[in-house]
């Protein structure tokens, strides 16, 4: 169980760092554009496009995770820490497998459509050349999936850790 939760670790750790790349590049990218349009008067040729299209699905899917882990995505827990213990279980859980069940479709689907994108072979213009845009699709159903998997550990955490995670908020592992 300890590998486990070292390896989930790692992946969060790197796909917090591949988030934080992303919005790196899209500030470097935006601020070369604003530069080179006021300084010289020519833009960046495909900022837009690749802002759009290329970096904020970097910036964006591998971090969901560990938004999921952190306990950032909103969650009403003022009602339910009042409530009887047995409540809380029960909420918990339905709440974990309703999470599995829409995340597991998520995925499911984003993949599917990662698959199409690919075997159409998906290209945008990007300054005046076709660049393919189908790998990026493949970000959607990975930063689902990592949620899924963060759903799933939460299965495993002990009763205890169900009970202060509803009341004080997300405990890390």
């Amino acid at each position: 169980m300890k590998g486990l939760y070292k390896t989930t670790h790692i992946g969060r750790e790197v796909c917090k760092y591949i988030s934080c790349f992303g919005v790196f590049t899209m500030m470097l990218l935006i601020t070369a554009d604003v530069f080179m349009r006021n300084v010289f008067g020519i833009p960046v040729p495909g900022v837009y496009e690749i802002t759009e299209n290329f970096l904020m699905p970097l910036v964006v899917f591998p971090a969901l995770g560990y938004t999921y882990w952190v306990g950032i995505l909103p969650r009403l827990t003022e009602l339910v820490s009042k409530a009887p213990r047995k409540f809380q279980l029960v909420h918990h859980y339905l709440l974990l497998v309703l999470d599995t069940v829409v995340f597991a479709l998520l995925t499911y689907y984003g993949f599917q459509f990662a698959l199409s994108g690919l075997n159409i072979g998906m290209a945008i213009p990007v300054a005046g050349k076709l660049v393919p845009i189908w790998p990026f699709y493949f970000l959607v159903p990975l930063g689902f999936f990592l949620v899924l998997i963060e759903v799933l550990m939460r299965f495993v955490k002990k009763e205890g850790d169900v009970i202060s995670h509803n009341v004080g908020g997300d405990e890390h592992v």
